[in-house]
C-alpha cells in the first residue's frame, strides 16, 4: 500500500471476469453512499418493515465526505460501472464519532482496558451492502459469498496494516452470523438493539483474529500496492 491522499476518481484493484473491484474515488462518493442506502433499504424494509427516510441517506452522504480523508472506500462495478458491492474502513480520530459509540453508549476505552488489550489505532468497519439480486440474475462471475469475502480481505488489509489496530462495527444479526460461518469471530461488546430498523450487535475483532484470518484468506501483494491510504 502507498501512503498518500486517497484518490479522487476511482481506483481500479482487480478484474474478476466481467466484473471490478475499485477503490472508490471522492468523486463517486454520493453514488457510494446512495447504493449502500437503497440495499439497506430493500433489506431491511422486507426482513423489518424498517421505511427508509431520506434524512438518513443526506445523513450517510454527508459522514462519507466528511471521513473522507480518513477512510478507504472499496467497491465492486460491473462492465456498465454500476455498483454491486461495498465496504468501507474508516480511523478513528478525535472528530468521529461512530453509531457503536453514541447509539450503543458502548466506550472503545473501557473495552480496551478491560479486554486488556494493546490498540494503536481503531478503526470501524462499514457501509456494507451487496445487490445479491443482480449477482444472481445476471449469472456474474463472482457469487454473493466471494464478492464479501474480497471485500473482506481488502478492508481487514488496510485495518491490519498497521500493528494492534482494533476493529469496531455495528453488526446486523445475519451479517454477525455469516462472518462467523467465514471464519471471522466478532466479540459482541453490548447488548442487542435496532439500528437502521435491523437488530443489530455491538461488535470489536482485535488484530491477532484479522491477522490470523487474513493470514488463511491470502491477498496477492501486487493488489495491496494498489490501494491509496
Amino acid at each position: 500500500m502507498t501512503s498518500c491522499n486517497p484518490p479522487e476518481k476511482d481506483l481500479l484493484i482487480k478484474t474478476y471476469g466481467t466484473i471490478s473491484l475499485y477503490q472508490i474515488g471522492k468523486s463517486n462518493l454520493s453514488e457510494f453512499s446512495e447504493f449502500v442506502f437503497k440495499m439497506y433499504s430493500h433489506h431491511y424494509l422486507k426482513k423489518h418493515q424498517w421505511l427508509p427516510d431520506t434524512q438518513e441517506l443526506e445523513y450517510m452522504k454527508h459522514s462519507d465526505i466528511n471521513q473522507f480523508e480518513d477512510s478507504v472506500y472499496f467497491g465492486f462495478r460491473n462492465s456498465k460501472q454500476e455498483l454491486l458491492g461495498t465496504i468501507k474502513a474508516t480511523k478513528r480520530t478525535n472528530d468521529i464519532v461512530f453509531p457503536i459509540e453514541n447509539e450503543f453508549n458502548i466506550s472503545i476505552e473501557q473495552i480496551i482496558e478491560k479486554e486488556n488489550l494493546e490498540v494503536n489505532k481503531i478503526w470501524h468497519l462499514g457501509r456494507l451492502a451487496i445487490d445479491s439480486n443482480v449477482l444472481r440474475s445476471q449469472n456474474l462471475s463472482l457469487t454473493s459469498r466471494q464478492m464479501l469475502r474480497v471485500l473482506l480481505i481488502h478492508s481487514l488489509g488496510i485495518i491490519s496494516y498497521n500493528p494492534n489496530s482494533l476493529m469496531i462495527a455495528e453488526s446486523d444479526v445475519l451479517i454477525y452470523q455469516i462472518f462467523r460461518d467465514l471464519g471471522i469471530e466478532m466479540q459482541i461488546v453490548g447488548e442487542l438493539r435496532d439500528c437502521l430498523g435491523s437488530p443489530t450487535y455491538p461488535v470489536i475483532l482485535t488484530s491477532e483474529n484479522i491477522e490470523k484470518w487474513l493470514e488463511e484468506n491470502f491477498l496477492e501483494k501486487e493488489e495491496q500496492q494498489k490501494i491509496l491510504i
